[in-house]
Formats: C-alpha cells, structure tokens, sequence
C-alpha cells in the first residue's frame, strides 16, 4: 500500500463548529498528519479537508465553484449502513461470520487487518467476536477513531464498541511481523484491483483507492499474517480476482460478486 503522505496530493483539517474543544481536536490531528489546519473551513489552503461538523469528523472535497463541499467519506456506526447491517443482517449464517469461523457456542478473536472504515469489525462484534482493527493510513484511521469514539457515546452501540473493538493505527505487516500466533481468524479484505466495472466507479472507492493507494504487497501481508493466525487466514476477493496466495484456498465462500478464501492453518 502506498503511505498517505502522498494523498490527493494534500489535506487540510477544519471544523464547521465554532467550538473550543473541536478546533483543539482539529489541530492537533492536523500536526498528526503534518498537513495544514485552518481555523474555519473557508481558511482551508486545500481541496480536500477532514473537517469536525456536528455529525462528527468527515472528509469533504470543494466542488468547482469552490463555495460548495460534497462529502467523501463518513464513519458511522449508530445510523445509516452499519446501523441497517446491525437492525437486519445480524446473524451468523451470513457469509462473513461463517468465512471467519463463528459456530454455536464460539466466536473467535479475530485481527481485521485491513480495517479501512470498520463495517466488516463492527459486524463480527456485533456477532460477539473479540476484533483488533488495524489501519495502516493515518486519514482513514482518523475517521476509523472518531466513528469507534462516537459509537461509545451512544447507548445503541457502546457495549459493542467497549468490549468488543480495539483499533490500533499501525502498519499491518510489521505488526503481525512482531506477533506470535494469538487470533483465532485473521482477517484480510486489500484494496480490490483494477477493473473495468460500475463498483470502482464508486465515489467511496475512488476516494479510498486515493488515499491509500494499490495494495501493492497484498501477498507479503498474507504471508505476515500467517505467524499470529492459530485457526485461519480469510481473504475477501472480487468474485473473478485471482488468488492472493499462491496457496489454493482450503474452502471458498461464493458470493454474487466476491468471494471469501479461507486457509487453515495447520497446528
């Protein structure tokens, strides 16, 4: 994966919110990421801006008339699409909790190593599995951290949060390089490769792929990943990607359009 120092090609932060406590948070994760803080949001020196609005911190970008914002990316795991994943779809025979290895009576601890903007986590600890986040880019890390703070202050999800979700900001290879093997399930979904298809075509993606780059050592962080897994090693592919490993998977979950290849690991 490509370090964000090189994103978009630059940043700022800001708040929308004439508030003491947000413009310290505002400044100090602007010298977090080295990159410019502006007091108020018409200040910013910058396109793109991680901005504090009363929703909680998002990344917004000006539109052509540099006036107006449109928002990019959002963590939110009270409302919207992780709020309707926790309503409707929490249940363990749903394809992610069988890829990761969830079974009556057992939920398994699980490293998402590719954590991004932390749907797939918050499902799993919905479901009761003890997950480590790990998020190698600082911008979405931010975002990752200011979600997991909001969601604590809220009654709907605290518990969840609390007992179930530890994030960490760190690069992933050089963490599990230093493990020894302690998750059940380790848990890898890198950025998808290129293709001619509406799904990259996404605003979130786009934005995301920007940010962070092409996961250009994808291969080497399954092989990290194989000294800290005790059960299995999963890996979320597009349905027709090729292989991450040039192991063939021990068991595939087919879905319309991925797919999740799941390798045990031999005791």
């Amino acid at each position: 994966m490509i370090n964000d120092v090189n994103l978009l090609p630059s940043i700022s932060v800001s708040s929308t919110i004439n508030s003491t406590r947000l413009l310290q948070k505002a400044e100090l994760l602007a010298a977090k990421l080295d990159t410019h803080f502006a007091p108020k949001i018409n200040q910013c020196e910058t396109d793109v801006i991680l901005c504090y609005t009363e929703h909680g911190l998002q990344l917004h970008q000006r539109r052509d008339n540099k006036e107006r914002m449109t928002l990019l990316l959002f963590v939110d795991f009270v409302n919207g699409k992780n709020g309707f994943r926790l309503a409707k779809n929490c249940t363990t025979k749903q394809p992610l909790a069988r890829a990761v290895g969830i079974k009556p009576g057992f939920r398994p601890a699980v490293f998402d190593g590719t954590a991004g903007l932390g749907g797939d986590s918050f499902v799993l600890a919905s479901l009761g599995c003890k997950v480590t986040l790990c998020e190698r880019s600082s911008v979405i890390g931010a975002l990752l951290e200011d979600g997991l703070e909001r969601a604590l202050a809220d009654s709907r999800t605290r518990t969840i949060v609390s007992e179930n979700m530890h994030f960490i900001s760190h690069d992933t290879i050089s963490f599990l390089q230093r493990k020894t093997k302690q998750f059940d399930t380790v848990y890898l979904d890198p950025m998808y490769p290129h293709r001619d298809s509406s799904a990259l075509g996404k605003k979130t993606m786009r934005t995301i792929r920007a940010i962070v780059g092409d996961d250009l050592d994808s291969e080497q962080l399954i092989q990290a990943a194989q000294s800290c897994a005790t059960s299995r090693i999963v890996v979320k592919r597009p349905a027709k990607a090729p292989l991450l490993s040039a192991r063939t998977p021990d068991h595939v979950i087919k879905m319309k359009s991925s797919r999740y290849d799941v390798y045990f690991e031999r005791k």
